[in-house]
């Protein structure tokens, strides 16, 4: 049975924990404890995001020794859980989750287990800790919300990132995107209410007042979308009272403004 292990990627180090470049210790037993086939969970904490990250778990694939790296006992690694994103940690709600241990009482239990002096590849996980961690990467059913929300993370992220960060990552990235399939709940829409709130708006947007953008091709007529004020989801009405028809412009502010 492969064991799992643990690794911390600091502040100090100069850039986010990137897999391709595998991981290093300074001493040669903590490599040696290792097995080809062996995990290992990777949290990073960077100086510019206020918490701990997880960055995803990894096979061990190999050992090789690099007399170049401040960490010479390397190990390369496989990508498992194929995160698109890192995954941001709450560190009080995790802290209750995991096994408590003992150590420095200003510490949370969380830091207590991943951010001692030399924890990294220190000891193979207890199976407490291998199921948490494996609740937080294992896939699940996403929402065309949630894959909206993620992405536009990862464009911030991006922004943010080193320009030589967002290069590697393009040089790497696969040119045809993945596809994946997402859950959608829907509400069956009263069509008399958005045929009136069009007829309501006589073409014209009922925020900023411009006109409609541009005719249907199919049918000739204004282009609006019909918003509802509260929203289905929020338990608002399906009613002409809680419908207004907007441009797009001003319905992508209404979503993100």
């Amino acid at each position: 049975m492969p064991n799992y292990f643990y690794a911390y990627h600091g502040p100090k180090n100069g850039s986010e924990f990137c897999y391709h470049t595998g991981y290093g210790v300074s001493k040669e037993s903590k490599q040696s404890q290792t097995r080809r086939g062996d995990f290992v969970f990777i949290i990073q904490k960077r100086p510019s995001v206020d918490c701990f990250q997880l960055c995803g778990v990894f096979k061990i694939v190999s050992h090789y020794y690099d007399e170049e790296s401040a960490r010479p006992y390397r190990m390369k690694l496989e990508d498992v859980s194929k995160l698109t994103t890192y995954i941001d940690l709450d560190e009080d709600k995790i802290s209750r989750q995991l096994p408590q241990i003992k150590g420095d009482k200003r510490w949370s239990n969380f830091k207590r287990h991943f951010c001692r002096q030399g924890v990294s590849f220190q000891s193979s996980l207890n199976k407490a800790v291998v199921d948490l961690l494996n609740t937080l990467v294992l896939p699940r059913s996403s929402t065309i919300e949630d894959n909206e929300e993620k992405f536009n993370l990862e464009v911030e992220r991006s922004l943010n990132s080193s320009e030589k960060a967002r290069a590697f990552r393009l040089k790497k990235a696969n040119k045809k995107p993945e596809k994946c399939v997402v859950a959608i709940t829907t509400f069956k829409r009263n069509p008399d209410v958005v045929a009136t709130v069009l007829l309501r708006a006589g073409g014209k947007c009922e925020a900023c007042g411009n006109d409609a953008p541009f005719k249907k091709r199919k049918d000739n007529t204004p282009y609006l979308e019909v918003h509802h004020i509260v929203r289905l989801a929020d338990n608002g009405d399906d009613t002409v009272e809680n419908a207004i028809a907007l441009c797009p412009n001003c319905h992508r502010k209404q979503h993100f403004g």
